[in-house]
């Protein structure tokens, strides 16, 4: 699979048996349809839950289809993402996955969570990437 941000092949890391397609060029990851539920919950999200907020249409493709992916705010966060209109899953740019956790997580499991991201990804991934086109 190839990143939709800058068409790098990505690697494929695991954890506690969820695949995340990691780009080590700029740092993004793509998520399948359910996972971040089941990183962050162990409960795949319904597919209703990508509804994004403002979405519009944006220039990257989903690397599981043709088709350009919608640009919106997640559902109760602060961090725009990138979502395929037909729900194989979403793209989070360098830090955003990190912050989304950290938003939409909570208790000691999620806590975990973030901090193995935080050492699978390193502390620049805390940052903030600059706007989306």
């Amino acid at each position: 699979m190839h990143c939709p941000a800058c068409n790098q092949a990505m690697l494929i890391l695991e954890y506690k048996g969820i695949e995340l397609d990691h780009c080590q060029g700029c740092g993004g990851v793509w998520l399948d349809a359910g996972e971040l539920g089941l990183l962050l919950h162990g409960v795949p999200e319904a597919p209703e839950g990508l509804a994004l907020a403002g979405a519009r249409p944006g220039a990257r493709r989903c690397p599981r289809c043709p088709r350009k992916m919608d640009v919106g705010r997640f559902p109760a966060s602060t961090v725009e993402v990138d979502v395929c209109p037909a729900r194989h899953g979403l793209w989070l740019d360098r830090g955003e996955l990190l912050t989304l956790a950290g938003e939409r997580a909570g208790g000691p499991a999620a806590d975990a969570v973030v901090r193995h991201l935080r050492e699978l990804f390193g502390e620049e991934q805390n940052q903030t990437k600059e706007k989306k086109t």
